[in-house]
């Protein structure tokens, strides 16, 4: 990846910061929504000895996983370049958190749309050498939909639709849910998809074309919600979604969702930035 001037996260870098053993005591709370595994010496190995020599440059499952907790440390602290750099060091095994940190910085902190877009590519494409060397990744799967989906509401879903990327979506979204039923937020970016896919291109050829529909959208949702209620990034996705078409109908659950989310307690950097998306959405209200 070429040089960068990272733009930093803007609440403090250190309030996030998990440092020593606080990472692998809080990782049930900061992975509930994607059930990301810890990146233990013992889970390295069995990877290393699963997907082989491919998934790795340096064999030594200590170093790789201090290496994927370094890098996991820093995108929970909204550090994302030092995460992409320390990860893409590691190699494919690193590909998760490098997409994830990529997608989380073009989404919220790159102004400059070339640049999104740039590390929206390259996120994606991670993800996909990742699923090809490890298919039985979800979040390689999820991550690869996500960063497309970030992409295409970037360029328009209208053209993404036409480019054949709908379907992509569609596909890594449901084979991330396969390898793990319980990933709300593989839920969330599918009801999402749903909704976004009704909006632009109408009931029908929504229901026939893409294979979206309203319905399913709102019970992606609700099953996001059942397995992470306190997500915020999934309220605020939640309550645009329902905004979609400006239905009266739908304004106290918008409404709902956004409190819902300006009141969750961040535990990391990501969280935070959604907490202060929904607040300020709030306040213009």
């Amino acid at each position: 990846m070429k040089q960068m001037d990272w733009r930093p996260f803007p609440y403090g870098d250190r309030a996030y910061r998990y440092a020593g053993s606080a990472l692998s005591e809080q990782w049930s709370r900061l992975h509930r929504g994607d059930r990301e595994p810890f990146p233990d010496p013992e889970r390295v190995a069995e990877r290393i000895n699963r997907c082989g020599r491919a998934l790795v440059i340096d064999t030594d499952p200590n170093r790789l996983a201090n290496g994927l907790q370094s890098a996991w440390r820093d995108y929970h602290a909204g550090d994302f370049g030092t995460a992409i750099r320390t990860a893409q060091a590691l190699g494919p095994i690193g590909a998760v958190v490098a997409a994830r940190a990529q997608i989380a910085y073009a989404t919220y902190l790159e102004n400059n749309d070339r640049e999104a877009l740039a590390l929206l590519c390259a996120a994606a494409r991670l993800c996909e050498d990742l699923t090809h060397i490890d298919p039985g990744c979800a979040n390689a799967w999820f991550l690869h939909a996500l960063a497309l989906g970030r992409y295409s509401q970037r360029i328009s879903v209208v053209k993404a639709l036409a480019r054949g990327l709908g379907g992509k979506i569609h596909h890594s979204l449901n084979t991330a849910l396969a390898l793990e039923p319980s990933h709300a937020a593989a839920y969330a970016t599918l009801g999402v998809y749903h909704f976004e896919v009704i909006d632009k291109v109408g009931t029908v050829v929504g229901r026939v074309t893409h294979g979206a529909s309203r319905e399913a959208g709102l019970r992606c949702f609700e099953k996001a919600l059942s397995l992470d209620p306190d997500s915020p990034v999934t309220r605020m996705e939640f309550a645009h979604v329902l905004s979609m078409g400006r239905r009266h109908d739908n304004e106290q659950a918008v409404e709902h969702n956004m409190t819902a989310a300006a009141t969750c307690q961040p535990f990391d950097a990501l969280a935070r930035l959604d907490v202060e998306r929904a607040r300020t959405a709030l306040s213009s209200v």
